[in-house]
């Protein structure tokens, strides 16, 4: 029973856990190779591509992302509470909204909705934002919270959803939130300091290229199969009773 168990722990947290990005999203840009670059040599390409998505949608200042569902089961009710407390508080950043819109959107100066955009849009969103916000209690992976570590952008999520504080606390790549008064001081700490997030940009970078990159993700799925055939219990072969030999009546001689 006990490896039932363990096998089953090791198969939930390895399903469908690769994270697949373009290679301007993960890649240090000393490792680009200018012959395959449209971009001047001297440029991040990572920050053109934000630089770009801020210049589009308008968003000269520091900006909260969120991106999915925008449900109230996702959170994003509360989310925006939180964040109209961070407002009142004199913060100055905006909650930026992308994905497919499922509730009003309050009508307020500091929420931009985005709407549903593009794949490579969305990758740009995720690398120009200064925070990701993750705000469901019910995550059971979260896939967003694992590409804005990919790229580089510090997170902030409900506590209440396990999973995404355990990332949080393993990867050292982003800060979590049991109330208001947590959301506003965790906020106003991410944006006031650049360092810190530079720093927590980079252990989520690290966090994803050891455990959630496609390459790692299929030698975990090894491991599984291999722990699953291993302990296999072995049954024990059945002796076969000699004809005859079993239970109930006799077979009658064959007539010649």
């Amino acid at each position: 029973m006990r490896s039932r168990f363990r096998v089953g722990a090791v198969a939930e947290a390895t399903v469908g856990c690769g994270v697949d990005l373009p290679l301007q999203f993960t890649t240090d840009v000393q490792e680009l190779d200018p012959d395959e670059s449209t971009i001047e040599p001297d440029v991040d390409p990572r920050r053109a591509s934000a630089a770009a998505f801020r210049r589009r949608h308008r968003l000269y200042e520091p900006f909260v992302l969120y991106g999915g569902r925008i449900d109230p089961g996702k959170g994003c009710e509360e989310l925006i509470a939180h964040f109209s407390s961070y407002a009142d508080s004199r913060g100055d950043a905006v909650l930026a909204l992308m994905g497919v819109k499922l509730m009003r959107i309050p009508e307020a100066p500091f929420i931009r909705f985005a709407g549903l955009l593009p794949e490579a849009e969305r990758l740009e969103a995720l690398q120009a934002a200064t925070v990701v916000a993750v705000p469901s209690p019910y995550e059971s992976l979260s896939l967003l919270a694992l590409e804005a570590f990919a790229v580089g952008t510090p997170v902030l999520a409900n506590a209440r959803s396990e999973v995404v504080r355990e990332h949080c606390q393993r990867s050292n790549a982003g800060l979590y939130y049991a109330d208001r008064d947590e959301f506003v001081e965790c906020l106003s700490l991410l944006l006031g300091d650049a360092n810190l997030r530079e720093a927590l940009g980079r252990n989520g970078q690290e966090y994803v290229r050891a455990h959630y990159e496609w390459d790692v993700i299929l030698r975990k799925y090894d491991q599984l199969i291999e722990g699953v055939a291993a302990e296999r219990p072995v049954r024990a072969r059945r002796s076969r009773s000699p004809r005859g030999g079993g239970r109930g009546k006799p077979r009658a001689p064959r007539k010649r």
